[in-house]
């Protein structure tokens, strides 16, 4: 426990709008705060939901899924916000993590392509042999491409991919560390804009969704440990209630006023970012409810990895819980 404390505090930053006022404290695990799967927990944030629930958030951001994820198992966080595969493979490892509330309903990545590249690579089976670059190896951006990459006929092991992290993706891609990778928005759109790099499938598009992947895909949320939920489950009730709220207020504004909603350190370029917003309006998880077809695409993605071993049966029901968002949909009284 220590050495996971002291890990967390060496290598995490605070993460911005936090707020010190008294009330119950919680522990938050950000994976890349600042990508807008993470989007319900930025405004929540920035209007302060998780106050007004009467909690004290203490939050942590870092650069990738599995420290944050290490974080929650080590029992320095009681939330992660993190994809549901995750809980997933937990699960395959012997340990249990509980998604109670969805972002999104596609993951908000997208294939770019750098634009030196243009005549070269023309199709995703042009990618053979290149250097494709992934937030990490093993984690949700690589287990994405894999599943892109076989839907088009292309064995993943002839491809080098290599890890680049989130948002030090646009230096690789643009210095030419990597020709091209699954970028995590608001950068993918950031990359499109300039004109440095070019789309082989956008995976904030429902379309591009259904033609890629099969269909929604369940990616980003809140997850906990099931102690949290058994000891303190008005924390995860206050929790969620604060997420539920912030994904109506996605739900129901322009993406100018949602920028207006978001810590202004999140938003850097304003206009880029409301562009990046609109590009990703359709990600999002109504209500932050699941998706069952969009959990069995991710089921899908993540035996076509090898994260299940030969015969293996994961009981996929035990890995998310709903009850906390539809009470919260009830006590906000949404549509």
């Amino acid at each position: 426990m220590r050495t996971t404390v002291a890990l967390i505090m060496a290598a995490a930053l605070l993460a911005p709008g936090v707020a010190g006022s008294a009330g119950e404290p919680v522990t938050l695990a950000y994976s890349q705060l600042g990508l807008l799967a993470h989007l319900p927990w930025q405004v929540a944030l920035g209007q302060k939901y998780f106050e007004e629930q009467g909690l004290e958030p203490k939050g942590y951001n870092f650069e990738s899924g599995a420290k944050s994820i290490a974080a929650l198992i080590g029992g320095s966080a009681d939330f992660a916000a993190n994809a549901l595969e995750h809980a997933i493979k937990a699960k395959v490892q012997g340990k249990d993590l509980v998604y109670v509330f969805s972002s999104t309903r596609l993951p908000g990545f997208g294939l770019a392509v750098a634009s030196t590249q243009k005549g070269e690579i023309k199709s995703v089976a042009d990618l053979k042999g290149k250097l494709v670059g992934v937030s990490g190896i093993g984690a949700a951006s690589h287990v994405l491409l894999d599943y892109v990459l076989r839907k088009h006929g292309v064995d993943p092991k002839e491809v080098k991919v290599i890890a680049v992290g989130l948002s030090t993706f646009p230096p690789a891609l643009e210095g030419g560390k990597i020709v091209a990778g699954m970028a995590g928005e608001p950068f993918f759109s950031r990359m499109l804009a300039r004109g440095t790099a070019f789309s082989l499938g956008n995976l904030s598009s429902l379309k591009d969704a259904q033609a890629i992947l099969g269909g929604e895909y369940v990616f980003s949320g809140a997850i906990t440990r099931p102690d949290v939920i058994a000891k303190r489950p008005q924390i995860v009730q206050k929790v969620v209630t604060a997420l539920v709220k912030a994904s109506h207020f996605i739900e129901t504004k322009t993406p100018e006023q949602i920028a207006d909603a978001v810590p202004a350190d999140l938003v850097g370029d304003r206009a880029q970012y409301i562009e990046a917003l609109r590009a990703s309006r359709e990600i999002y998880a109504p209500h932050g409810l699941v998706s069952p077809s969009g959990v069995d695409t991710v089921m899908k993605s993540l035996d076509s990895f090898g994260v299940f071993k030969d015969g293996q049966k994961i009981d996929v029901a035990t890995t998310y819980d709903m009850k906390f968002v539809k009470q919260a949909v009830k006590d906000l009284k949404l549509p």
